[in-house]
């Protein structure tokens, strides 16, 4: 009798790529209404862009949180010295990354579940103060 032996890949949990692609999604709407000159288009490009690496870690759980807190931690000087062209936007994916970093359940199920709404919270309050007139006006 032969057996076979079955294998299963992990991947990262959907909460995890679910704030990764908030942290992409959400600096876009200022970037987009606004539409800045052809000068910052290239800033906000590559640095969508690097936000899209973790996106695309998402069969490799093992340096998937590594990847997304080294873009944290890159992107929160990038957002704060380069604000003078509008990088300050992105700002709000640092937080979100490294939830997007932490919030694997089946590693912390109980801290998990707190991250994935923690950043369902600035990801809803981030993108509605994008949109409100205010903001614009």
């Amino acid at each position: 009798m032969t057996t076979t032996r079955v294998t299963t890949r992990e991947y990262v949990h959907p909460w995890q790529f679910a704030l990764a692609v908030c942290a992409v999604v959400v600096p876009l709407p200022p970037v987009v209404i606004e539409r800045g000159g052809s000068f910052v288009l290239p800033f906000v490009a590559v640095t969508t862009a690097l936000l899209v690496v973790p996106l695309l870690l998402h069969a490799r759980p093992d340096i998937f949180p590594g990847v997304a807190a080294a873009l944290a931690a890159l992107l929160l000087p990038w957002s704060v010295f380069a604000s003078w062209v509008g990088m300050f936007v992105f700002f709000p994916s640092v937080p979100l990354l490294v939830l997007a970093a932490a919030a694997d359940p089946r590693r912390r199920p109980r801290a998990a579940r707190l991250m994935a709404a923690t950043g369902l919270v600035l990801t809803a309050s981030v993108m509605s103060s994008w949109w409100s007139p205010a903001y614009y006006g």
